[in-house]
C-alpha cells in the first residue's frame, strides 16, 4: 500500500483513496512533477490511456502534501459528462456553496483566495474547455493555489507546464538479469504475486516476463491486466499468445475504461471529433489494424 511521505499529516490529503497495491518505479517522474509544482501554478500530466497518469498524480500529491497549509484535494472528472457541471463538482470537493448573491465560479475564486492548497483535476480530456476555463478564472485570484491536472492532452491555458508521462522502462529480453530489474518487469512481478504465490522473477522467468512487457509497450494498465492472467495460463503461454482478448480486467469495481485495453482505446476514440475519427479509420485501414 502506498504510504504518506514521512511526517505528512493524514488530514492534509482529501479525496485520495488509499492505494491497495504498491507503487512501482517512477521515482524520476515523481521528482520532476513535484519540482514543476514548485515552479508553476498549473501542471498537466499527459499521456495515453493506461499509462498511469492518475496513479502518478496521487503519488506526487502524497509526497508534496505538507507544502500546502490546507492540503491536497482530488476532484475526479471522469464521470462528469456535462462540462457545465465541472465548477459544481470542484465546489463539492472543496466544500464551497453557491450563494444567491454570487455565481459559483466567483464563490470558488473567493474561497480559494484564502487557502493554500493543491487541487488535482483528474481525467480532464473529455471536459477540456471547461477545465481550461476553470483554471484560467481561479488561478489569478488564488496566489497560493497550485493545480495539478491529468489529461490525454494539455489543458492549453497560459502558464501551464506540461509533463508527458512515458510508459514504464523496458530492458532487452535477451538479458534476463537486466529485464528483471526494469520497472515494467517489476510491476508485472508485483501484480502477479497475489495470484501465484510461488512466483519469483528470476533467470528462468525473466525472459518470458521481458517478452510480455515488451509486447505491451510498458503500459502499466496492460501489464496489470496481463499479470491477472499469468497464474491461469503460465508465463510462456501468456507471452506466446498475449492479445487484446486476454487483457480484460479482474477488478470488477474499477472504472469501465480500465476493464480492458479495448475499453481504454474506445474512451480515447470517443473523444475525437468526427473528422479525426475519419482520419483514424483511414489510417487503420492502410495499416491493417482494426478500427475501434
Amino acid at each position: 500500500m502506498t504510504q504518506l511521505a514521512p511526517g505528512t499529516r493524514p488530514e492534509a490529503v482529501h479525496g485520495l483513496v488509499p492505494a491497495l497495491t504498491s507503487f512501482v518505479g517512477r521515482e524520476a517522474a515523481i521528482r520532476e512533477v513535484a519540482e514543476l509544482l514548485g515552479e508553476y501554478r498549473l501542471v498537466t500530466v499527459t499521456g495515453p490511456g493506461g499509462v498511469g497518469k492518475t496513479r502518478l498524480a496521487c503519488e506526487v500529491a502524497r509526497r508534496v502534501a505538507d507544502r500546502f497549509a490546507d492540503g491536497v484535494w482530488l476532484t475526479e472528472l471522469a464521470r462528469v459528462h456535462d462540462p457545465a457541471l465541472v465548477p459544481a463538482v470542484v465546489a463539492v470537493t472543496l466544500g464551497v456553496r453557491e450563494t444567491p448573491a454570487a455565481r459559483l465560479m466567483d464563490s470558488l475564486a473567493a474561497a480559494l483566495s484564502r487557502r493554500q492548497l493543491l487541487l488535482i483535476l483528474d481525467n480532464c480530456e473529455h471536459v477540456l474547455a471547461a477545465a481550461a476555463e476553470l483554471c484560467a478564472k481561479l488561478l489569478p485570484f488564488a496566489d497560493d493555489v497550485r493545480i495539478l491536472t491529468t489529461s490525454r492532452e494539455p489543458i492549453r491555458v497560459p502558464g501551464e507546464a506540461r509533463y508527458r508521462l512515458a510508459p514504464l522502462g523496458l530492458r532487452g529480453q535477451d538479458e534476463p538479469n537486466e529485464a528483471a530489474d526494469s520497472e515494467a518487469a517489476r510491476l508485472f512481478a508485483d501484480r502477479v504475486r497475489p495470484a501465484g504465490r510461488s512466483f519469483t522473477l528470476g533467470p528462468e522467468s525473466a525472459t518470458a516476463v521481458a517478452r510480455i512487457v515488451q509486447r505491451l509497450d510498458g503500459i502499466p494498465l496492460a501489464i496489470e491486466l496481463a499479470a491477472a492472467r499469468a497464474d491461469a495460463l503460465g508465463l510462456v503461454q501468456l507471452a506466446d499468445h498475449i492479445d487484446e482478448r486476454l487483457l480484460t480486467g479482474s477488478d470488477r469495481l474499477g472504472p469501465g475504461r480500465h476493464q480492458s485495453l479495448a475499453a481504454a482505446a474506445d474512451w480515447s476514440y470517443q473523444l475525437l471529433t468526427e473528422q479525426e475519427r475519419a482520419v483514424f479509420r483511414t489510417l487503420a485501414g492502410r495499416t491493417g489494424a482494426p478500427a475501434t
